[in-house]
């Protein structure tokens, strides 16, 4: 059997849904008894094969590389990274004994683009959103999406932005420095379309291959009892106040529902305000658990087995873990058609598919799945398209062509 060594670069092993795919990634390919390795800016999981540097260095890192950002101002609201500043140098990666570096969600203050361009060993690189062919947007690509595919000049400069071309700068170090194609992994069709039209990725070897989930683990209860009332599930690893993941359109939702139904609504993340709790349950007149941050996969499987239904109303998304990880657990999705998740979500059968926005259509799918027995095929679903099975074939496949 083909064994590379694998050296997984991540800046982090637990925060948000691109780390814990990273993870998912790393324990599959140990399971299958590949040699993989991660190094990461700040680690937080027991992993003794994950490991990490100086966490001064990397907190001023990513504190200088977040002050870029004053640098250019623009209305677009996304996440953003200049990936000047970064704490792992491109030596140490080529004097680890790995053969294949794999690269995930690097930058603030982890890797810069630079180090990127002087590793030395084949690289693989599982996008998580639109960063490495963009500016320093990370999502956005509803206005940004002409400048990557024509390439960042001064004259498809988003007419709104002012100061200095951040974004230009940025996308014009990448081509300078990054001149030996990497082999491009985006896990989901939308994401594999803004690549193959990009003017930096677009000629670049890309194969999409889906996160991995060990649905080993990840387990529907079989002694799971119906509740009181009809639990929803959401998660947000950056709160409520993160607009791209929709909690207000998931609010909008609710409103619609008939009271004659009774939900129960689990927010896991970030806790809002008390203050912020109390106006949103007298808004809504629903009842709201705030769960606070899951530590550990036991936690989060124990959620997604007590759910009836995990909401996902992003405005804009990849293709998230959280939703694949639900469904391996026999709990179907409610979501927009946005992004990745049509990728996730097969309507009737392992959950639903509204129109992009539509918050009446988003409630009238919760009502459709709430009403429907979905559990069986939701567990099928995900175990025949991101089980390690099926995915850890593909993953050396790609290591094997990228080696060659």
């Amino acid at each position: 059997m083909f064994s590379p060594g694998v050296l997984h670069l991540s800046t982090y092993d637990a925060h948000g849904g691109a780390a814990r795919a990273a993870v998912a990634i790393h324990q599959a390919l140990l399971d299958q008894n590949i040699d993989s390795r991660m190094r990461v800016g700040l680690k937080t999981l027991p992993d003794p094969l994950i490991t990490q540097g100086r966490d001064f260095s990397f907190k001023l890192a990513k504190e200088l590389d977040r002050r870029l950002w004053s640098l250019q101002k623009s209305e677009t609201d996304t996440w953003r990274s200049a990936a000047k500043f970064g704490v792992l140098s491109a030596r140490e990666v080529n004097n680890s004994p790995a053969d294949i570096v794999h690269l995930h969600w690097v930058t603030d203050g982890f890797l810069s683009i630079e180090a990127i361009g002087k590793i030395e060993k084949p690289i693989v690189w599982s996008l998580c959103d639109a960063w490495a062919f963009s500016g320093t947007e990370h999502y956005a690509l509803g206005l940004s999406e002409i400048r990557s595919a024509q390439g960042y000049t001064k004259g498809n400069r988003i007419q709104s932005d002012s100061r200095f071309d951040l974004d230009r700068w940025t996308w014009e170090r990448k081509r300078k420095n990054w001149r030996s194609p990497m082999h491009i992994l985006p896990a989901s069709s939308w994401l594999k379309g803004a690549v193959n039209d990009s003017a930096l990725m677009g000629v670049w070897p890309t194969s999409q291959i889906p996160h991995v989930v060990n649905t080993n683990d990840f387990l529907p209860d079989a002694t799971r009892v119906q509740n009181d009332k009809s639990t929803l599930l959401f998660l947000t690893s950056s709160g409520i106040h993160d607009r791209r993941k929709g909690w207000d359109l998931l609010v909008q939702a609710l409103g619609q529902i008939p009271n004659s139904r009774q939900l129960r609504v689990i927010v896991v993340g970030p806790k809002p305000t008390a203050a912020e709790q109390n106006e949103i349950k007298e808004n809504t007149q629903r009842e709201f658990v705030f769960h606070g941050e899951a530590h550990g996969n036991s936690e989060l499987i124990e959620l997604y087995q007590r759910a009836d239904i995990t909401i996902v109303p992003s405005r804009e998304d990849n293709m998230p873990i959280t939703a694949m990880e639900s469904q391996s657990c026999g709990t179907p999705v409610v979501s927009f058609a946005v992004g990745g998740l049509p990728d996730i979500v097969l309507p009737a059968m392992s959950g639903y598919l509204a129109s992009p926005g539509n918050t009446e259509d988003l409630a009238r799918g919760i009502e459709l799945v709430l009403d429907s027995d979905l559990r069986t095929r939701t567990r099928q679903h995900a175990t025949q398209m991101w089980s390690p099975e099926v995915i850890v074939p593909q993953l050396l496949n790609v290591y094997q062509q990228a080696l060659a």
